[in-house]
């Protein structure tokens, strides 16, 4: 990783599996996004080292998160290494779609950091921030943001109500329906009735991480058309964005597209709205940096 120029709004992309295919798989993606100004570094965790926690206990690098549990040890084998860089980016955005304990370590620490800052500086200057996502968090607001909207309920008046379109989620392995399912709940809150407002839920495919990019790659459409189709046909209520729910997803689009469409015919199909966690969650940090907030 090489120094951020003082120019730039610096971002770094952290891949925290140690797996730096995946890594390199984000690499073209955020270059053809136009950020002009922003520079993009990327962290994969570190492979063969071993970290040793306060309690004693160690913890050793994960080649492929795909488990809540995998998540969490994730997150305490890498912050030591992103300790050590904290002060030289801007943003940092956590490439693993999961509640990954990772941004909020990270968001910790950089409150701290502004915190320390806040002294030193003089009042009527404004503190530099520095700000932090997950792919999970960015790519769920920005599903929720493509489906969510107030329109007049005809025949009733004066009166509003929320449209009835839902997001759902495409990931990996079975673990996550119930893990992500739980997550969204968490970040969007649960209705009288249980429900969670414009979610429709989650389908697998049955791969891992890993597997996305070691599979036979029509073996890998197969499974995202089925899920995706699978998706939309269990809902009750319309999807109208898909995210996919793993960054090892990156560039599977049309195979999710092919789904949309067996589902719902080319027309509807072809309207669904596709979330890319990771442009969703780079675009989230760009406008953070240049804005202030």
């Amino acid at each position: 990783m090489s120094a951020p120029s003082k120019d730039t709004c610096s971002i770094l992309v952290i891949n925290p599996n140690t797996s730096s295919h995946m890594t390199n798989a984000l690499i073209p993606l955020l270059d053809n996004l136009g950020h002009g100004g922003t520079q993009f570094d990327y962290f994969t965790a570190p492979v063969s080292e071993t970290v040793t926690l306060p309690d004693g206990s160690t913890v050793e690098g994960v080649p492929s998160i795909d488990s809540g549990e995998d998540s969490v040890k994730s997150a305490l084998y890498c912050m030591p290494f992103l300790e050590r860089i904290i002060s030289e980016y801007d943003g940092f955005i956590v490439c693993c779609f999961s509640a990954h304990p990772l941004v909020g370590m990270l968001k910790e620490k950089v409150r701290k950091i502004e915190e320390s800052n806040t002294t030193i500086v003089p009042s009527e200057q404004k503190v530099k921030r520095k700000y932090v996502t997950g792919i999970f968090e960015a790519g769920v607001l920005a599903s929720l943001g493509v489906v969510s909207s107030f329109q007049y309920a005809s025949g009733q008046g004066f009166h509003k109500a929320q449209s009835p379109e839902t997001f759902g989620i495409i990931s990996t392995g079975k673990i996550w329906e119930t893990e992500l399912s739980s997550a969204v709940a968490d970040m969007l809150g649960r209705s009288s009735d249980g429900s969670i407002s414009h979610f429709a839920g989650v389908e697998t495919t049955g791969l891992t991480a890993v597997e996305l990019h070691t599979t036979p790659p029509q073996e890998v459409r197969r499974r995202l058309v089925e899920a995706t189709e699978r998706l939309l046909k269990g809902s009750q209520r319309s999807v109208g964005a898909i995210c996919m729910g793993c960054a090892g997803m990156v560039g599977m689009e049309e195979a999710v597209r092919e789904g949309c469409v067996k589902a719902y015919g080319r027309q509807k199909g072809c309207q669904v709205r596709i979330i890319d966690g990771v442009a969703a969650g780079a675009g989230m940090l760009v406008t953070a940096c240049k804005v202030g907030y």
